[in-house]
């Protein structure tokens, strides 16, 4: 993935992002109380909750996708064999044309 992608992706996750930045602060700083350590530790959980929340969503999504990409493939696997099987008639027919003229030019 190249960096733009990665920043793509940044982007849509900037609240986590300020929320983890914010958090990080607060530990490093040392002098925090109980009361902000509770608040940043609430905001973290609620961020959490809204990832696996989007996480479940996604991996829906891509489930459905994959099933429907599954579902085409066997599609186009059926059709691929038809298409052979169409050859082969066609080639069968040139085959039986060929003798047929073969016959009537004598």
């Amino acid at each position: 993935m190249g960096i733009s992608r990665t920043e793509d992706i940044k982007k849509m996750f900037v609240k986590e992002y300020e929320v983890l930045e914010k958090n990080q602060k607060l530990i490093k700083n040392g002098s925090q109380t109980k009361k902000e350590l509770f608040e940043g530790l609430s905001e973290m959980v609620e961020q959490y909750n809204s990832l696996l929340t989007d996480a479940i969503k996604i991996t829906k999504i891509g489930d459905a996708s994959q099933r429907k990409l599954m579902k085409a493939n066997e599609k186009i696997e059926t059709l691929n064999e038809k298409l052979k099987e169409s050859e082969q008639n066609v080639k069968e027919l040139n085959t039986i044309f060929m003798h047929y003229i073969k016959a009537t030019d004598r």
